[in-house]
């Protein structure tokens, strides 16, 4: 099977996203019976009709409010063998923080519009984010077609206002799909009532050669030190690029030279390995190896106390404040040292510069770190181009590396 990409569903809160999934799923028979009567059962006692978002709003307050609170992940497999994850995260502008962490490791982004409402406050905010977390592959769904009787005018019309506010967020979608999430048009097969659209369905879109990026440059982020039949191995995921046993890497930021001596992946020892695989690694000076440090080669990524960023806040943030910076397996205190302009991602105009940020407020600043850190440009390596601001382990903010 190739490699399982992650398609995080984002869109306004009442634009039909866990209805579309769950739809989805049902169209391509991945649910078993037992999980369709346990809705049905459900439906019964709440008083409506069978609802498809019920499968992925797994709690009972969501099911009553109709309304997704939390991220909801699902695997499933298309018939040419492709597997995906779908995460389908909250709409409301309440839930900010769920949707970052739902969206911050997601492949591909599939954006739900209400094809009545058009781009709303939470459309503009989502998209702002999938461009500032660097997902750039995006599909867009102008959903509900059947509440405006399939007309072929509206959805020209409401495609070409999307097409104009995501061009000034700098996000290009690959397609754009009319469908009817709760009739199952255009989802799995193509729709007979719009005999005026040509394009793809949404598991053609997905079928469609979408990639992750994990080509370049060797990049292994550690995520903890195992001992293992007396010894000690570097375990994590291989974020970027191949490795082979006997190469010279670095390990940074300490910018020490060191050899490979053993590749493990699943206990088994292996003269190679490559993203995006999970592996255990040897070197011949394991002493020096620490959570937190990347080993990499062969061009290094920059060692920085002082990076110029861009960031999102989800919380009101006072730019005084010690903050925690995490990126990858990276953890240290960091400042804000200097703020060079404020956005307001509803109508991206600029606002005044001041001691705080409000939240869902965007902003260029300087931060500073009190200890090294590894990075890279986002729109270079996304994993070490991007990071969480947190304070008492609550997300304040999410960023990107310029």
């Amino acid at each position: 099977m190739e490699d399982i990409l992650k398609v995080v569903v984002t869109g306004e809160v009442d634009a039909g996203k866990s209805t579309l999934v769950g739809r989805f799923l049902y169209e391509l028979g991945s649910l078993s019976k037992g999980v369709i009567e346990e809705i049905e059962e459900t439906c019964q006692r709440l008083g409506s009709g069978f609802e498809f978002a019920y499968l992925l709003d797994s709690f009972e307050e969501e099911r009553k409010g109709q309304l997704t609170i939390d991220t909801t992940q699902i695997f499933c497999k298309t018939r040419r063998g492709r597997g995906f994850i779908f995460i389908d995260v909250p709409g409301h502008k309440e839930l900010l923080k769920n949707m970052i962490s739902g969206s911050s490791y997601a492949d591909i982004a599939v954006l739900v519009i209400d094809v009545k409402k058009s781009v709303e406050e939470q459309t503009r905010r989502h998209a702002f984010i999938l461009k500032l977390l660097g997902i750039k592959q995006v599909i867009v769904v102008l959903n509900k077609i059947d509440s405006v009787n399939f007309e072929e005018d509206i959805f020209k019309k409401v495609k070409e206002n999307v097409v104009g506010f995501l061009k000034k967020v700098g996000i290009e979608p690959k397609y754009f799909i009319p469908t009817s999430a709760k009739e199952g048009e255009n989802l799995c097969r193509q729709s007979k009532k719009m005999p005026w659209y040509h394009g793809v369905s949404l598991i053609e879109a997905l079928n469609a050669r979408f990639t992750k990026k994990i080509d370049g440059d060797f990049r292994f982020p550690i995520q903890d030190i195992y001992r293992l039949n007396g010894g000690k191995v570097a375990v994590g995921e291989i974020i970027s690029g191949k490795v082979k046993k006997g190469e010279k890497v670095k390990v940074l930021p300490i910018n020490k030279e060191c050899s490979v001596t053993a590749i493990k992946v699943f206990h088994e020892n292996k003269s190679t390995a490559k993203a995006p695989q999970s592996i255990g690694l040897t070197l011949d000076n394991m002493d020096i190896l620490k959570r937190g440090q990347v080993i990499c080669k062969p061009e290094l990524p920059k060692i920085q106390t002082k990076i110029l960023t861009k960031i999102f806040c989800v919380q009101p943030l006072n730019t005084k404040e010690v903050l925690s910076f995490k990126c990858a397996t990276q953890n240290t205190s960091v400042r804000i040292e200097q703020i060079n302009g404020v956005w307001d991602t509803v109508n991206l105009e600029p606002k005044s510069k001041g001691e705080s940020l409000e939240k869902a407020d965007f902003a260029e600043a300087v931060i500073a770190t009190d200890n090294p850190v590894v990075v890279e440009k986002y729109n270079a390596l996304n994993t070490l181009g991007r990071f969480v601001l947190e304070n008492n382990q609550e997300i304040y903010a999410v960023g990107v590396i310029l």
